[in-house]
């Protein structure tokens, strides 16, 4: 086995230390970098492996060659890694490129985007705010009802499903809108739908599918006007399936009641991101797979992966 020189990219050391101490000690890139100052870092500390968690850019064709010959692997802590590498030209570069399985932490994402739903629809962070300000107004916020009304799911994989099955129980309609809508699948109370027709007809829509060329910012400033009244979005999969300007107008109208979202366009987000001037939004960061069991199942896998 080949000496590994392990460079950790957007990775909490913090993190790393409590959960998997014995973790192959490396080189650490945390901040905002640019193609040439991550290249200088792999020559200087003669980098043979990237460890790849939180990661604002791409692993360009361009990037790729100027790693050729020096990375022979890249090793990302993800799901979906479509949207940040050039698979076919790592292969041309002889990197080996990994990632986690597709279903190491579905069901703790889609309890996430669960709790985000209900804590929009039932107002429990604006009835904990009220109450510990020393308040008593049980008209500070109107919950919303589940029964009856419509949520859309757009994506139909591991995560989609499971949040289906968690809100089986709770009488809704479901809509659901896939990548292969010509497919014959028959999935009970579950109605296969366009996005167009999923947007106008859903109170509460959660997005869960991966980012590429063909979802980025699918929900744009031509869906706003389709929104329901007091429509909820919940977002768990990627910042940039939606225009988050857009987003932020349908909250200033009042088209869009409340935006639930783990993920963004950039993390980490600056002050004066355009969701952070709104207070009709539910905001974390990128932490809905994160639970106590999953931060070592996630770095025992990951660190297996490191082979070369």
């Amino acid at each position: 086995m080949a000496i590994m020189n392990l460079l950790y990219i957007g990775v909490c050391k913090e993190n790393l230390e409590k959960y998997y101490p014995s973790y192959i000690k490396g080189e650490f890139l945390t901040d905002t970098f640019t193609d040439a100052e991550l290249v200088d870092v792999v020559i200087l500390k003669n980098i043979n492996v990237l460890m790849v968690d939180v990661f604002n850019s791409t692993f360009t064709a361009s990037l790729l060659q100027q790693l050729k010959g020096r990375i022979k692997l890249i090793n990302f802590s993800y799901q979906s890694i479509d949207s940040l590498i050039d698979l076919k030209e790592a292969v041309n570069c002889g990197i080996e490129v990994k990632k986690l399985p597709d279903d190491i932490y579905c069901n703790e994402v889609a309890e996430f985007a669960v709790a985000q739903l209900l804590c929009a629809c039932k107002g429990t962070i604006q009835f904990d705010k009220s109450i510990k300000n020393g308040e008593w107004n049980q008209a500070i916020n109107t919950n919303f009802s589940l029964q009856g009304k419509t949520l859309g799911v757009v994506g139909f994989g591991n995560i989609a499903k499971c949040i289906i099955r968690l809100c089986e129980n709770w009488g809704m309609n479901v809509l659901v809108t896939r990548k292969h809508m010509n497919k014959n699948q028959y999935v009970p109370n579950v109605t296969f739908v366009d996005f167009s027709n999923l947007i106008e007809n859903s109170n509460y829509i959660i997005f869960a599918l991966p980012l590429n060329k063909n979802t980025f910012q699918m929900f744009n400033e031509s869906h706003m006007e389709k929104l329901k009244k007091n429509s909820i979005i919940v977002n768990i999969s990627r910042g940039n399936v939606v225009d988050e300007n857009a987003i932020y107008e349908s909250l200033r109208s009042g088209r869009l009641y409340k935006y639930c979202t783990d993920v963004f366009s950039q993390e980490p987000i600056t002050r004066d991101h355009v969701l952070l001037k709104s207070d009709k939004t539910i905001l974390s960061p990128h932490v809905a797979w994160a639970t106590e069991d999953t931060m070592k199942k996630t770095y025992s896998v990951w660190f297996n992966q490191t082979a070369i």
